[in-house]
């Protein structure tokens, strides 16, 4: 039972479930499996870099050129753990290549199916490297964001440059006109899941700012914010980074407040058209 706890909820995707039919019907079910168990290997560096650092894990879906592991309060752990957690995947890759070299060379496997596993396992590699969510590129360009600009302005940036490059990479393909249905796919379950994440941007938000609530540890860095009396606690919220600590100050004034305090203030008092003059009155 611990075992089967150890693991969570894996989801097939349907665009999996429709490579597998393909496969079946074209007599192509030793590729499905390989291609298969490089995403299977590919997933689980997620998981083992994710359980190293303590991370819950809610499920992993699975599709067809790699998968979705969905996690409990990612953006408030550390850029870095979330760096090594991304970028655990693709490595596996590596490991992957000379797997395939060692099969090739014991003959295990026929040359046309080492040849279409190394083929996958590259195409899969760099695939998932594109900055487009929820790739892992998408990843990285959103922990990348983050560090730069507050939290909130990073995750909207996120979707619109994901969206750009998909749409980009779609009016390629309609071009040349040569690209399978089963990609064309892929890249429309890429667009729902940015729609999807865009509809709930403001709940991914809101979900930030509890659980640096919640779990709120005294950071290094940290970042004063200046705004004028009348600013509401949201629009403050609003400029609140990831991996920095922010005072605030009033404008043209000498009072100060913190971010605990506007938290309180908005979550357990409810006050949600409170300004941050209302959260100093009440310091």
């Amino acid at each position: 039972m611990k075992r089967l706890k150890f693991i969570p909820p894996i989801v097939i995707h349907p665009t999996l479930w429709f490579s597998l039919v393909v496969s079946i019907l074209t007599g192509t079910i030793m590729e499905f499996i390989l291609v298969f168990s490089i995403v299977l290997l590919h997933e689980s560096g997620h998981f083992v870099a994710a359980k190293c650092f303590g991370w819950k894990i809610r499920k992993v879906m699975l599709w067809m050129f790699g998968g979705v592991m969905e996690t409990e309060n990612y953006s408030n752990r550390p850029i870095y753990q979330e760096l090594i957690i991304t970028l655990a995947g693709p490595i596996q890759h590596i490991g992957i290549f000379f797997l395939l070299y060692g099969l090739d060379a014991s003959a295990t496997l026929s040359p046309s199916l080492i040849q279409f596993a190394y083929t996958y396992n590259w195409t899969i590699f760099i695939f998932n490297l594109l900055p487009i969510f929820p790739l892992d590129g998408g990843k990285l360009l959103f922990a990348g964001l983050s560090y730069l600009r507050p939290f909130r302005q990073a995750h909207a940036s996120m979707i619109v440059i994901s969206v750009t490059i998909t749409v980009i990479i779609l009016g390629i393909m309609f071009y040349h006109q040569e690209t399978a249905l089963s990609t064309y796919l892929l890249f429309a379950f890429i667009l729902w899941e940015n729609r999807l994440e865009w509809k709930q941007r403001f709940y991914t938000f809101i979900r930030f700012l509890l659980n640096r609530q919640l779990l709120w540890k005294k950071k290094k860095r940290r970042l004063p914010l200046i705004v004028p009396a009348s600013t509401k606690l949201i629009d403050v919220f609003g400029q609140f980074y990831r991996e920095q600590q922010h005072d605030i100050y009033l404008k043209n004034g000498m009072k100060v407040t913190d971010e605990q305090a506007c938290l309180y203030m908005y979550f357990n008092l409810k006050q949600y058209q409170a300004t941050v003059a209302d959260v100093c009155r009440k310091s």
